[in-house]
């Protein structure tokens, strides 16, 4: 059935050595599709007919965004050959990405799409000074607590994006890196759930994150500067990471409904088939606290992800095939009935200029 569809894709080769593409170029051929890497500085059109388009280019898009010329050419032509071609299913949307570009943006709309009484986004407010009074009465306002985290405002398409810091007071407000987002820090039993989503599929895995922080260390600490990527590691063994003995009876275990409540409508607000959750149960009132949302992770610990996408593509190539059958159907349905009117019209003229 899919021996003539082709899967085109371009994705890193960082990305592509971490998943150990050879198996994905295995299980398409097994499948009985052609899996070919896309050359972004060539004709898009010279490369064709492609099926499916499955990308990472949330770096290339936030250079194209931010005046990069070769970047807004690469990502211009791509859309042209995308609106020429509307039958080719994209993995994922290039406009449902950048959704999720902006980390302030992309929590409003996680602020406005769930609505759950134990799901929510923490607190958040975009810093836009380097004044420290005026962060502090833009914190006040918001109700932002300390400690907070500090976070980049851009969410890819820079080395520092996943570069961010834990301020624990008012004289620290000076290590704030514009342009950023401050959300508040939830008390999580330093144990983060990150939820791997494939289509309508997904897999949590547990990561090592941040103990809890009180009232006495935000007058003792300064700010921890970190690395996203680094503190969740599953090979982590940060400082910052152990649980005092007192805290060790607050952990719970994780409700695995809700986890799926989430993910159902985190997909349906982003619209995306390749999408990474980070989730924080907060300790004292068991509520689960969206922190980010990604593009395309690195499904690091998910068992059989290429043949979960190999499943969420021929879901998308049927649906489409339906869909396709639909249309035709009534286009078809349409065209009789406007010769039956037609021909009404006609004979009820004839009628009218024989009298």
């Amino acid at each position: 059935m899919y021996d003539k569809c082709v899967i085109g894709y371009w994705v890193p080769e960082r990305k592509r050595q971490k998943f150990n593409w050879t198996d994905f170029e295995n299980i398409c051929e097994s499948e009985g599709f052609r899996l070919k890497m896309i050359d972004m500085n060539l004709s898009f059109e010279t490369q064709g007919p492609l099926h499916v388009f499955l990308h990472k280019l949330t770096d290339m898009q936030s250079h194209a965004e931010s005046g990069d010329k070769n970047a807004e050419d690469i990502v211009s032509r791509l859309q042209e050959y995308i609106a020429k071609h509307p039958d080719l299913i994209i993995i994922d949307p290039l406009d449902n990405i950048r959704n999720l570009s902006n980390r302030y943006k992309s929590y409003e709309f996680i602020q406005e799409g769930i609505r759950f009484k134990d799901i929510f986004t923490p607190n958040f407010v975009e810093i836009k000074s380097r004044n420290v009074h005026e962060i502090a009465s833009t914190l006040k306002k918001r109700g932002i607590k300390y400690p907070f985290v500090c976070k980049p405002l851009l969410a890819y398409g820079s080395s520092n994006a996943h570069k961010m810091m834990i301020i624990f007071n008012e004289r620290d407000l000076k290590d704030c890196q514009l342009p950023c987002v401050a959300q508040d820090f939830i008390n999580h039993n330093a144990i983060l759930y990150k939820l791997f989503v494939v289509g309508d599929r997904f897999h949590v895995v547990e990561r090592p994150s941040f103990k809890n922080f009180y009232e006495e260390d935000c007058n003792s600490l300064s700010t921890i500067f970190f690395n996203s990527h680094d503190i969740s590691k599953s090979c982590s063994r940060s400082k910052w990471s152990i649980l005092s003995e007192e805290d060790i009876p607050l952990t719970v275990k994780p409700n695995y409904q809700i986890f799926e409540t989430i993910v159902k409508n985190i997909r349906e607000i982003f619209g995306l088939i390749l999408v990474g959750i980070d989730v924080v149960i907060e300790n004292h009132t068991g509520k689960y606290a969206i922190i980010d949302v990604n593009v395309f992770p690195g499904y690091d610990g998910y068992p059989n992800f290429f043949e979960h996408l190999i499943d969420s593509i021929k879901k998308l190539l049927v649906e489409r095939e339906n869909f396709r059958q639909i249309s035709k159907s009534c286009t078809l349905k349409k065209c009789q009935s406007d010769d039956l009117d037609s021909g009404f019209e006609s004979d009820e003229k004839k009628k009218y200029s024989t009298k």
